[in-house]
């Protein structure tokens, strides 16, 4: 599964298996097949992925959202 972390001046993109969003609605564990749906993050909350090599990265992230589609997720962020 693709994911592409997007801010204004940058873009960075991972293969991951699995990603975990904080929402105002809770958390959701996102993968390969999930329903498509775009969902505002809870601002200064983690984002954590694992990567295929099996690397697991966790980040705090400001404002956002989050465009999950069946094949991959598009966090933008504004800052």
């Amino acid at each position: 599964m693709n994911l592409a972390i997007i801010k204004p001046l940058e873009k960075k993109e991972h293969k991951i298996v699995w990603l975990e969003i904080n929402t105002p609605k809770g958390n959701f564990i996102i993968a390969k097949g999930h329903a498509p749906m775009i969902i505002t993050l809870t601002p200064n909350t983690y984002l954590t992925f694992e990567m295929e090599n099996g690397k697991s990265v966790s980040a705090i992230i400001p404002r956002g959202i989050a465009h999950i589609t069946r094949k991959s997720v598009k966090v933008i962020l504004d800052t």
